[in-house]
């Protein structure tokens, strides 16, 4: 079953992403992020490494923000950090323990969203990633993995909210990847299998950045929109940018969310491409959203919100003001 069609996808920023490393600052950094002009909620990188100090000022915040707007989860640091210390781990492992590992994260994280909603946060969607990384050889059965674990995932009781499988670039067999997950069309048919057999709503989500890298094009994230959207499981889109030059994002095509090229002239991310993206998906996005990374570390907030109002404003076609040259 696909999740209901809004006129308007709910907003998210993945502020972690630019989050100061300094856990004093980061209250008025998330005050900021919510309270900017047409943002919904959060992407939040439920269990990834320093969760248990971002946990307690997120519910609190959450919990001062109440009903009003919702919130996504992802599970992108969470898993990758599993996979990272045990690389037969994920929900497409053709390992059964490997496999088994990764639902079971996936049901904590779900623990974690009924409580949210329990408690009158609303969590529109949980992002789920097809780790770990598989040699082409084993592509095929990690797709049949993939699809095992969405049927039990799908079959829980997730209280109306929608579970999204996010693409991540694919493992090539002629270049260097970051993630080097499932290909799209593995993915897609893993996830239109297990949708068919549950009511849960569910989908799969498009980050930009990461479908450039995926084909070291910035055309790709278009193409990829329209092949959900063709396949009718687009649900969400990230903006969140690539390089093709080393620079002070470190090496081209890294998986580290520069903003826009109209704020950081490395990015091959510019607000036309954005444009473009936005177009092929068309009306039946569930969220979309926001997700930049700032350099160097020592960025103020000040300039840590100016790269993600600017490109929040390429969401609705306005031209962002350039970052602050000392930002870069």
């Amino acid at each position: 079953m696909t999740t209901e069609h809004r006129s308007k996808p709910l907003r998210v920023v993945g502020a972690y992403a630019a989050q100061p490393d300094e856990a004093h600052e980061r209250r008025a950094f998330l005050e900021e992020v919510l309270s900017l002009p047409g943002v919904d909620g959060l992407e939040i990188s439920w269990g990834a490494p320093g969760w248990e100090q971002d946990a307690p000022l997120l519910a609190e915040l959450l919990g001062n923000w109440g009903g009003r707007g919702g919130h996504v989860l992802t599970l992108i640091g969470a898993a990758a950090t599993m996979a990272a210390k045990a690389p037969s781990v994920g929900l497409a492992s053709p390992d059964p323990d490997g496999r088994e590992r990764a639902v079971r994260l996936v049901a904590s994280a779900r623990e974690a969203a009924l409580d949210c909603l329990a408690r009158g946060q609303r969590i529109v969607a949980v992002e789920l990633q097809s780790f770990p990384t598989l040699a082409p050889a084993d592509a095929g059965p990690g797709g049949e993995a993939l699809e095992r674990s969405l049927c039990e995932i799908l079959a829980w009781d997730w209280g109306g909210i929608a579970v999204i499988l996010e693409h991540c670039d694919a493992r090539s067999a002629t270049l260097p990847w970051q993630k080097g997950l499932l290909s799209l069309d593995i993915e897609i048919q893993a996830v239109a299998a297990a949708a068919a057999k549950s009511p849960t709503p569910t989908g799969m989500a498009v980050n930009w950045g990461r479908s450039a890298i995926e084909e070291r094009d910035a055309t790709a994230p278009e193409r990829h929109v329209q092949r959900l959207r063709s396949a009718g499981l687009l649900r969400g889109v990230m903006v969140s940018g690539a390089t093709d030059r080393d620079g002070a994002y470190g090496m081209a095509w890294s998986d580290v969310h520069p903003p826009l090229r109209e704020q950081m002239p490395d990015s091959v991310m510019d607000r036309f491409k954005v444009a473009a993206t936005l177009e092929a998906a068309g009306s039946g996005l569930l969220y979309d959203g926001v997700k930049v990374a700032v350099r160097p570390p020592q960025t103020t907030v000040k300039d840590r919100i100016a790269a993600i109002r600017g490109t929040l404003a390429a969401l609705d076609g306005t031209s962002p003001l350039p970052l602050d040259p000392r930002a870069r």
